[in-house]
């Protein structure tokens, strides 16, 4: 129920780098990103489509229930936004990762977030972290 970190959490980020292009985990719209170390907050735009690997969506039960929650950071300079978390949409389960859209949600832009999954099922609840992104609607 930790938070994983490095290489164990696969976060994958619409048009992040070609160097990291098409891997053949995702389609050829989403291209994986994989942390290494110190941590890197990408931008993402609303609308823009994430796909998150980590042992508790790899190991899921057949019948388990997966959310993806994006938690607003309080960031310096970043205003309030009057809520604290927004779930993620349009969520498509695939065998080894989870794949949502970042929502399109009034006062997100320019705040960071951080993205957790939640896996419940079996009577058990395991949640994996896949780190923080800025909510941008231009990309740097």
């Amino acid at each position: 129920m930790g938070r994983l970190t490095g290489y164990t959490a696969l976060l994958a980020l619409a048009a992040v780098s070609p160097a990291c292009a098409n891997t053949g985990l995702l389609s050829n719209s989403i291209t994986p990103y994989l942390s290494s170390g110190d941590e890197v907050v990408p931008n993402v735009t609303p609308g823009d489509q994430i796909a998150i690997a980590c042992d508790a969506v790899q190991h899921r039960p057949a019948d388990s229930d997966v959310r993806v929650v994006l938690t607003i950071s309080a960031m310096p300079g970043e205003t309030s936004t009057g809520y604290a978390k927004v779930l993620a949409t349009d969520e498509q389960i695939l065998k080894d990762s989870v794949r949502v859209r970042i929502p399109t949600v009034p006062d997100l832009n320019d705040h960071t977030v951080d993205v957790s999954v939640y896996v419940v099922g079996d009577g058990s609840e395991h949640r994996c972290s896949a780190g923080h992104m800025k909510i941008s609607l231009l990309k740097p």
